[in-house]
């Protein structure tokens, strides 16, 4: 399926909107999802639940920087699901492994949520940390590329 279908199908079910999206509020994303890594970075072993969440937390506002910098919002009951498969869409093909990796992210981290006793191991911390340094790295190359305005920080 082509990008363009994919978007008009969302849009058709109700789970994506156009929207413009002013460039101070992608900035503050940006920055937001740097705060959540370096929080996740400093807990990491210590409460690794805490530290998965921050970290998914951080990929799903990159995530959502990348939609909404396309002029598209997530509107429907599965915002997380539907922003990293529409991010996928943008950062290309080659990316979708990722961008499974980060959907089982996003599947543990709603277990954590809303059934408690599953917990997340050093493992699962470490998976995703590393998952995120990925992630940080595509959507930096995008940007540049894409939208130059738009400062990602420098690591993470």
């Amino acid at each position: 399926m082509s990008s363009k279908n994919l978007l008009k199908r969302l849009i058709h079910e109700g789970k994506l909107r156009k929207q413009a999206t002013d460039i101070a509020y992608l900035q503050n994303l940006l920055d937001a999802a740097k705060r959540n890594f370096d929080a996740a970075s400093l807990i990491k072993g210590k409460i690794d639940d805490a530290s998965f969440k921050l970290f998914y937390d951080g990929l799903l506002q990159l995530g959502r920087v990348i939609v909404l910098s396309n002029g598209f919002r997530p509107v429907d009951g599965e915002q997380h699901k539907t922003t990293f498969t529409v991010a996928g869409e943008f950062l290309g093909k080659d990316f979708v492994n990722l961008i499974n990796k980060i959907q089982r992210c996003r599947i543990k981290r709603n277990d954590c949520i809303y059934d408690p006793k599953a917990l997340i191991s050093r493992m699962e911390t470490d998976a995703i940390h590393k998952t995120a340094q990925e992630f940080w790295k595509r959507t930096r190359l995008y940007l540049s590329e894409n939208d130059p305005q738009l400062r990602l920080f420098e690591e993470i």
